[in-house]
């Protein structure tokens, strides 16, 4: 037992480093699906018509696509680098960028159809269920953050990849203990994540932003 545990321990600040393009794959697949999303709910809501009838259908399709599909798609359909027009500049397009895009269309499709939630809400004076929005989209992160594990799949040298080098590099005979200790990374981040999510909901904060909203939603009617 002691073994084992020295042996982890040796390897934790390996591991660690991929538990970090982890959190980095996901903050940034979220923060580019989530800018993306707001564009197709805002076509929804405000143009209509055959743009907002495209949004709502690219919307719905991409919530339906398996998410390690576009990863698949993004690493193998996007070129590994290009050459900006009119100039010799090569820009290089690394695997996990290729990850991020492809994890985003999840976080995209949220925050599209739950923004076009949260807004009808709001315009019927519902204030509580608009701001429902906010801590539901915080679980888009959890998550997009527990889904990046499928990067390791397209050669991301994140925490599920760096496990697979551990075991590769010192035998089989740590693959069970190695796996068990890299699902904590992610169930204790996922405890802790939802913990504060509650906590979030029922603050004093939330509570007075309702209030203000309330206000400021019964003077513009």
């Amino acid at each position: 037992m002691m073994e084992t545990l020295s042996f982890l321990l040796t390897w934790t600040p390996f591991l660690l480093q991929g538990f970090m393009w982890n959190i980095l794959i996901a903050i940034c697949a979220v923060s580019l699906g989530s800018l993306m999303g707001a564009g197709l709910a805002w076509m929804r809501v405000k143009q209509g018509g055959k743009l907002g009838l495209f949004a709502e259908r690219l919307s719905a399709f991409l919530r339906g696509v398996p998410t390690l599909a576009l990863i698949f798609y993004a690493v193998f359909m996007l070129p590994s680098e290009f050459t900006v027009i009119g100039t010799e500049w090569t820009v290089r397009i690394p695997q996990w960028v290729k990850a991020v895009i492809g994890l985003s269309a999840a976080p995209l499709s949220f925050t599209s159809e739950s923004l076009v939630v949260a807004y009808r809400a709001w315009s019927r004076g519902d204030i509580g269920a608009a701001l429902l929005f906010i801590p539901t989209w915080i679980n888009v992160f959890l998550i997009s953050f527990v889904a990046s594990s499928a990067s390791s799949l397209v050669g991301v040298s994140e925490l599920v990849s760096r496990c697979n080098t551990v075991i590769a590099a010192t035998g089989t005979g740590v693959m069970v203990p190695v796996y068990i200790y890299c699902s904590f990374y992610f169930v204790i981040t996922s405890l802790l994540f939802t913990a504060l999510i509650k906590r979030f909901k029922d603050s004093v904060f939330m509570r007075d932003v309702h209030r203000r909203l309330s206000l400021a939603h019964q003077r513009a009617a």
